[in-house]
């Protein structure tokens, strides 16, 4: 069965990368990824994958007002959960319900991977990340 996105309701793209299934929207950018696979995409870059900001997936969500968005596996209701940053809430993610997986909007998941301390070599990811979707390096 293929998946579709959870915005724009079309088949997602499976890329596989360091030997992770990586599912991504061509129209929105999008990218879908599974319970387990952002730990492993860290851990497969060369970053920390044990990072305390990544407790954010234990939070409890809540579906925004009108916000129609689809768990790519099971089909229930993304609910939105905040990141916090130094205090700040500086992201919204969208995670399934079920603990299926997390989507992250263009530039949302290399926004959260900026936001890990220096040396826990999250820029390597970022980096990865970009070479796989055809981004230049920001500088």
């Amino acid at each position: 069965m293929r998946h579709v996105c959870p915005k724009c309701d079309v088949p997602l793209f499976v890329l596989r990368f360091k030997g992770i299934e990586v599912d991504f929207c061509d129209q929105c950018r999008g990218v879908w990824l599974d319970a387990g696979e952002l730990e492993e995409l860290l851990s497969r870059t060369g970053a920390r994958a044990n990072d305390p900001l990544l407790k954010f997936q234990q939070q409890n969500g809540r579906v925004p007002v009108g916000h129609k968005h689809l768990c790519p596996r099971c089909d229930e209701s993304l609910q939105e959960i905040q990141i916090e940053h130094s205090g700040s809430k500086v992201l919204a993610l969208d995670k399934c319900p079920h603990g299926h997986g997390l989507w992250f909007d263009v530039d949302e998941l290399e926004r959260l991977l900026g936001m890990f301390p220096s040396d826990s070599g999250a820029a390597k990811t970022i980096d990865c990340l970009n070479e796989l979707f055809g981004n230049k390096s920001k500088p």
